[in-house]
């Protein structure tokens, strides 16, 4: 499988991100990109892909400042952080991210998928609840999301 290297800069962060990703993925991300650009408001407003064996990435199309691809890794190396439950979310305004060892209680699968299936004129819905590894609850608000990631096993929808 060919690959391509993202180095992808959000709104409000000086770091950029670098990802991996397959070439079907990046033709569709860049495709929503650059129709975003052109001011089509119906492309999908959050790309979801895997950017490695174990990990996805949740992407808001809005967010994006400057977008770099190659054929060869560009940038920095990036490690994404995330607790042993996995998910962490990259919200506007905020250095770092919320966090999560996401405990399987919460709507964590349903909320990815249906981001994903969003299209940048929908209206995003407001808030989510999701559990932490001790069961205390996580509120927050879904049009804050610049980037997400996420261990892919637990966003994956059974067949």
């Amino acid at each position: 499988m060919l690959s391509r290297y993202l180095r992808v800069s959000f709104y409000g962060r000086e770091e950029a991100i670098r990802i991996e990703i397959g070439d079907a993925d990046y033709t569709e991300f860049l495709d929503g990109v650059k129709g975003l650009a052109a001011g089509n408001a119906h492309v999908p407003a959050f790309y979801l892909f895997p950017i490695d064996a174990e990990l996805s990435a949740l992407i808001s199309v809005k967010e994006i400042q400057f977008l770099q691809s190659g054929r060869q890794a560009n940038g920095h190396d990036w490690a994404p952080v995330l607790a042993a439950g996995g998910v962490a979310f990259h919200l506007r305004g905020r250095q770092h991210p919320l966090v999560l060892d996401y405990s399987g209680q919460g709507p964590l699968d349903d909320m990815f998928q249906g981001l994903a299936t969003a299209t940048y004129s929908d209206e995003v819905p407001g808030c989510v609840m999701l559990a932490d590894g001790a069961g205390e609850p996580v509120f927050f608000r879904l049009d804050e999301v610049q980037f997400a990631v996420v261990r892919t096993e637990l966003i994956r929808r059974p067949s």
